[in-house]
């Protein structure tokens, strides 16, 4: 073990929590992509048995290093082919296939998206290769083997919902592939934090000091509107966090810079803050393709 690499590392992680490596060849992935621009298939995802549209757009040609980009609907599920078209005018800069998956109500009801399909109607924390949050790493294989795509690292962003989505990848699997995640205006958090229960915070929850420090050593960017400040009354535990939405994302960030303080670790997470911006998905996914472009 002691010769192995860090990214190997982490790949045998995700294998292991997953289940097992993904069968690529599902009918319509690469067909479908390869046929035309843009479009829709299905993903029969193997870890959780549910299918599942994934929409996606893509530049002219298609090459060994385009890269994956993911798009996180909010949490209305139909927002997803709207996702993908915001995003579309940034694939031929990219160079990248857009992939929003679409988790809909039927498999995901209530907060089962936005929460990373973590727990059963009871509560219980299901297993890791049933989350919603392991189905994009399957995802990501089944496209990237189709397509005979050379990169191994994916990117992904997230609004509104979707950002909700997000940061719980980054905090609950901090060993899957992605290069860059954007969280982009979340109503909700897990607050890193053993302070507050799961799934606002992480007591009760499978992450341990160990987990939380590799979640503090990915590229993680929280991206806030400071005019995201209209919001709807929510659950209690949420409304402790903030009573908006910018004020949540300011709590969020300030609890895991104190929380990395605390263990003594660096934070390789970052803020950024877009002026003059509410809860608008146009403006905010935009700024969030924005810092893909590295």
């Amino acid at each position: 073990m002691a010769g192995l690499t860090t990214q190997r590392l982490l790949t045998l992680a995700l294998v292991i929590v997953s289940g097992g490596p993904v069968a690529a060849g599902q009918a319509g992935v690469a067909s479908e992509i390869t046929r035309q621009t843009s479009g829709s298939f299905v993903f029969r995802d193997p870890g959780s048995h549910h299918p599942t549209t994934v929409w996606f757009c893509r530049p002219p040609s298609l090459a060994a290093d385009t890269r994956i980009v993911f798009v996180m609907h909010g949490s209305e599920s139909q927002t997803a082919r709207q996702a993908c078209s915001i995003a579309s005018s940034d694939v031929r800069v990219l160079n990248a296939i857009v992939l929003a998956p679409q988790f809909s109500e039927q498999y995901y009801p209530g907060d089962a998206y936005t929460f990373g399909n973590m727990l059963d109607s009871a509560g219980r924390i299901l297993p890791k290769s049933q989350w919603a949050l392991t189905t994009i790493e399957r995802l990501f294989d089944a496209v990237r083997q189709d397509l005979a795509l050379r990169r191994n690292e994916y990117d992904i962003v997230g609004f509104s919902g979707g950002a909700q989505f997000v940061h719980r990848l980054v905090l609950f699997v901090p060993e899957a592939r992605f290069h860059r995640a954007v969280a982009a205006s979340a109503a909700r958090y897990v607050f890193p934090s053993w302070s507050e229960r799961f799934p606002y915070g992480l007591a009760g929850s499978p992450v341990d000091r160990k987990v939380l420090t590799l979640a503090f050593s990915r590229d993680l960017i929280v991206l806030l509107g400071d005019r995201d400040i209209a919001d709807r009354e929510r659950e209690r535990d949420a409304m402790t966090q903030g009573t908006n939405r910018f004020a949540r994302g300011l709590r969020f960030f300030a609890t895991a810079t104190e929380q990395a303080i605390t263990l003594g670790v660096p934070l390789h997470w970052q803020l950024q803050i877009e002026h003059g911006v509410d809860h608008a998905p146009v403006p905010m996914v935009r700024a969030a393709l924005q810092l893909l472009r590295y």
